[in-house]
């Protein structure tokens, strides 16, 4: 009943529903975090380690402290997500005039892409004020001045504003339904896209985009949490309780859809 409410609300008032639903889930994870000790234990690593990612494919981005409010420990350790590491490894391997990072929560992603495309153009989108604004501090804190910080992704906005050499990564909870709709699928041609799908909001999303997209790209599948990568830096200053939460990231089992294009300029990703 209440996934139907929701699909409902989203078709009438998608920018209202979806800045209400993604303030209160955040609002919720804060909650639950701060009673799980992740605040001092956040202290504690930045204390040792300092605030920049120490490994992985944004290793050197700077952490800032709104972050903190977050579970750091597996973005600040470097693995967090590391299940991507191979879609990373080719994606990375493109020339991209425009990224856009579609859910973006405090921009670790549209950050640390920024510093590694520092002449493309970046657009992180989050329908949540507090995102924004720390994607904001985290844009300033690592001198970043290519990341155009914006609210709610449309179709429309996708049509409208995608260029040829694209690259596309989303996280937005069941909202992929809605955005990857035909017509943005077929503008998507030649561009590269990581899509994160939640078949628990959005029944058969995995299949439905997965089909949709393999008329245009090569798309591979990542999501085995027997795959994720684990920290090279040694934890024994914590008890083992926190060194357990220090890697431990708050998620429910995980797909993602990674897309290279067959055409256009990064074609050669799909080989």
């Amino acid at each position: 009943m209440k996934q139907t409410i929701k699909r409902a609300l989203h078709s009438v008032a998608p920018r209202w529903t979806t800045a209400i639903m993604s303030a209160r889930a955040r609002a919720h994870s804060h909650r639950i975090l701060a009673e799980w000790g992740c605040g001092a234990l956040n202290r504690t690593l930045v204390e040792r380690f300092g605030n920049r990612v120490l490994e992985g494919p944004f290793a050197g981005l700077t952490l800032t402290p709104m972050t903190y409010r977050e579970q750091i420990g597996p973005y600040l350790l470097g693995v967090y997500e590391s299940e991507l590491d191979p879609a990373w490894e080719a994606v990375l391997r493109g020339n991209y005039e425009q990224i856009i990072d579609v859910g973006a929560k405090f921009g670790y992603y549209a950050a640390g892409l920024a510093r590694r495309y520092p002449d493309a153009s970046i657009v992180a989108f989050d329908t949540d004020r507090w995102a924004r604004r720390a994607m904001r501090e985290m844009a300033a804190a690592n001198g970043i001045d290519n990341v155009e910080v914006m609210g709610f992704c449309s179709p429309d906005w996708i049509l409208r504003n995608l260029r040829e050499s694209s690259f596309v990564i989303s996280d937005c909870e069941g909202y992929e339904a809605v955005l990857f709709n035909p017509e943005v699928v077929s503008r998507s041609a030649t561009a590269a896209l990581i899509v994160e799908t939640h078949d628990c909001f959005a029944p058969a999303v995995s299949d439905r985009l997965r089909a949709a997209f393999e008329e245009t790209h090569t798309v591979r599948i990542y999501g085995d949490a027997g795959h994720r990568r684990e920290t090279s830096q040694s934890l024994g200053f914590l008890g083992g309780p926190e060194r357990r939460l220090a890697v431990q990231e708050v998620r429910s089992p995980q797909l993602w859809l990674a897309c290279f294009p067959k055409a256009g300029p990064n074609r050669a990703l799909s080989a």
